[in-house]
């Protein structure tokens, strides 16, 4: 894919995929673009291609079969909503949509998700599997319903804990606030749902930061919220830790710091690390990153470990 940038402000350009060796144009894409906007995907075998533009909400993705030295579009068929939650109003114009292409599976399939936001009531998320036969017309092979997850507790939590609304940081820490290019990252780099891990870099006033969720015994969620000090502050990261739980009305509310056994670092003697897989967070020096402490969730609180 390449991209021109226009040489006068807002510095916008056009978009295509090109033939390498020759710089021909292949498939022109958009005109008067952002490139951080526009993203690739391509199947393993490079014979099909997936592009996603941002800007145009539920709007799905195009796709390209090669044909020799050209690209065909295929047809996608009709692609259904995911299912709203109950607090949920149709039709509310702060709800924000995006269909998403996210990975080429190895059997030739194409990962969709398909995604609503808002800011009242966090997120919907559709799972959608789409199938390609031998002249490539496309079907749905499964659409399933996201499971709540990290992401969907992350979405709730209090907008004045960070520079800007959490669906901002979402994208962010998606993308690792780089351009999408021609291929996506692992997202499990930085926001593994699976596991209940998010990490994110910072930006202008915006610590990095680390969200782990865990679970009381009845399945609540409690969520661990990590950061250090701003980056023109050049501080050290993950010196701050806050906890967060469901509050009566349906938003990620903080709670006392009495779950925890010991305070934030306000001398910089220390730094936590949230858990990526399991229940433990882990205290240690920030240079010579010698463990003091192993703190392991039981489902009421936090116990050290001997």
């Amino acid at each position: 894919m390449r991209h021109v940038y226009s040489n006068q402000q807002p510095y916008n350009g056009d978009t295509a995929i090109i033939e390498v060796a020759t710089r021909k144009i292949l498939v022109p894409l958009a005109a008067n673009q952002v490139l951080w906007e526009l993203k690739l995907v391509w199947s393993d075998d490079s014979q099909r291609v997936a592009y996603y533009d941002e800007t145009i909400q539920a709007r799905p993705p195009r796709v390209f079969f090669r044909s020799g030295s050209s690209f065909n579009e295929i047809a996608l068929p009709e692609l259904l909503p995911p299912k709203l939650p109950p607090s949920a109003a149709g039709g509310d114009p702060e709800t924000k949509a995006r269909i998403e292409p996210m990975q080429w599976l190895k059997s030739g399939d194409l990962l969709l998700e398909s995604e609503l936001q808002n800011p009242a009531w966090g997120r919907a998320a559709l799972k959608i599997t789409l199938g390609f036969d031998g002249v490539n017309h496309c079907f749905v092979r499964q659409a399933e319903q996201a499971k709540v997850s990290i992401v969907d507790y992350f979405l709730l939590l209090p907008e004045n804990q960070f520079e800007g609304p959490p669906s901002v940081w979402l994208r962010h820490a998606r993308t690792d606030g780089q351009a999408y290019l021609c291929e996506a990252r692992p997202l499990e780099q930085r926001v593994d749902e699976k596991n209940g891990y998010i990490k994110c870099g910072g930006d202008g006033a915006q610590p990095n930061f680390e969200v782990a969720l865990f679970r009381y015994r009845d399945g609540r969620p409690l969520l661990a919220l990590c950061y250090g000090e701003a980056p023109e502050l050049e501080g050290p990261d993950s010196v701050s830790l806050e906890f967060f739980e469901m509050g009566d009305d349906g938003k990620m509310q903080e709670i006392k710091r009495s779950i925890f056994p010991i305070p934030d670092s306000n001398d910089d003697r220390w730094q936590f690390v949230l858990p990526r897989q399991g229940r433990t967070i882990v205290v240690r020096t920030p240079k010579s990153k010698k463990v003091l402490h192993k703190f392991t969730w039981n489902g009421e609180r936090f116990q050290e470990e001997k």
